[in-house]
């Protein structure tokens, strides 16, 4: 068997090589080489947490491209961006090419790029503010004019602050939000006595987006269109009116709409958002040092972190600190948002999945137990197919499953993506029930 295995698998076996590409290489080997590579073979097996060492490769599935259009539809092309055709999957999301006028963009999973989309059709929207007469106008006015304060420094028009504070006491919490979380601050001491600060999260919120986008183009564009309203006198009403036929800013997504937080996000500054997810996180016996490595973590937009604790404090489950300090190591925008699904997830499904009791950490994760004690991993992925490190993930949460003595609950994988036919196979080989949130 150790002999045939090398001589199967390299005779005529396609490989992937650095690129990407798949290639066929034909090899004629030797007796003595043959048993070197069967040595190799079998501990490159052992590291990938196979069952046997001598398990054949065919035991894992190639993650098949899909046509975008299945999950974009329409979306699949706007103004200022393009969709390419096929998409890839790496056996857990669906990777996005999008081509817009501001460079090629890789978007990992489906929810995060109509999220891309929306801010994207949001920044053709700006721009086509910013190309009207009277965006021209308030312009002229305000490079001749001299610096002053908005007018919501001044006088704040019903609605804009909420009607739980006045703009004086706004202004002190505002201070002190600052004051106890600079790093927190979003937005630069200019930016907030001109006013402009307030007409950039106003301006995001009617338009369906993240005030604090780490998308650079519509970050500069949200600030540019705030600067000329807060310095010319221009309402953000009055400049969303400019736009032909309306705010024609469609709502891709659930996921992509800000609505479920946006007063607090259009009258809240980062550091009075960031002072409500520290104390929101203290309720629920996170470490201080833990909240503050989420609060501080660039990966994390103020309305991620916000839409996260407040998911979290509704689930309300034990032992948050685990699932905090696991997402405060987010090192970039998808894992950030991977996270926030996650905890969002959590709190709307987690009565299908019998109940979210605590987070535990297994195998390197910070995972739930549900209400009969059942271990319950959701992973808001696109699509889950038997891979390489699929398998190895799961052997290494399976091999750590908490025993009550001699007994391991049946653990649950539940996703709001698909799984292949051969991966929910094998999960339900190692002993897993397999859940579709739909």
């Amino acid at each position: 068997m150790a002999s045939w295995l090398p001589h199967r698998l390299l005779s005529s076996t396609p490989f992937r090589g650095l690129s990407g590409e798949c290639r066929h290489m034909p090899v004629i080997l030797t007796r003595k080489a043959r048993t070197r590579i069967s040595i190799q073979v079998a501990v490159a097996l052992g590291c990938l947490g196979a069952g046997s060492a001598l398990a054949p490769l065919a035991a894992y599935e190639i993650p098949q491209e899909r046509s975008a259009a299945t999950y974009l539809g329409a979306l699949t092309e706007g103004n200022n961006y393009h969709v390419a055709a096929r998409v890839r999957s790496d056996g857990n999301m669906l990777i996005f090419v999008v081509d817009t006028k501001y460079g090629k963009f890789q978007v990992d999973g489906v929810e995060l790029t109509k999220v891309f989309i929306q801010e994207l059709t949001a920044l053709d929207a700006l721009e086509k503010i910013s190309q009207s007469g009277t965006f021209a106008k308030s312009l002229g006015r305000s490079a001749t004019a001299p610096i002053r304060y908005g007018a919501n420094l001044i006088v704040n028009p019903v609605g804009t602050v909420g009607d739980s504070l006045s703009g004086v006491a706004n202004m002190f919490d505002r201070a002190t939000a600052s004051l106890a979380d600079p790093k927190a601050d979003r937005a630069t001491t200019a930016d907030s006595l001109l006013g402009v600060d307030d007409a950039r999260r106003e301006l995001a919120v009617s338009l369906g987006v993240d005030p604090y986008t780490n998308f650079p183009p519509l970050a500069q564009k949200l600030t540019d269109v705030a600067s000329a309203t807060a310095a010319g006198g221009l309402s953000v009403k009055a400049a969303l009116a400019v736009i032909p036929g309306g705010v024609a800013v469609i709502a891709v997504s659930s996921v992509s709409s800000v609505q479920s937080a946006s007063d607090t996000l259009r009258d809240k500054t980062s550091a009075q958002i960031a002072q409500e997810v520290k104390s929101t996180l203290l309720q629920l016996n996170v470490s201080p040092d833990t909240v503050a490595r989420f609060v501080t973590n660039r990966a994390f937009t103020p309305a991620d972190l916000l839409l996260t604790a407040r998911a979290l404090a509704r689930l309300n489950a034990e032992n948050t600190q685990a699932f905090i300090n696991r997402a405060a190591e987010a090192n970039s925008r998808s894992v950030a948002f991977f996270e926030r699904r996650r905890a969002e997830l959590l709190s709307e499904r987690g009565r299908e999945l019998g109940g979210i009791a605590d987070f535990i950490n297994v195998g390197g994760f910070a995972l739930n137990r549900n209400r009969a004690g059942n271990v319950v991993a959701l992973f808001p992925c696109d699509d889950i197919a038997w891979t390489a490190i699929t398998e190895r993930a799961v052997t290494a949460i399976t091999n750590d499953l908490p025993r009550d003595g001699a007994v391991v609950r049946k653990p649950i994988l539940a996703t709001n993506g698909a799984v292949t036919p051969m991966a929910s196979h094998e999960f339900q080989k190692l002993g897993w029930q397999v859940v579709h949130l739909k």
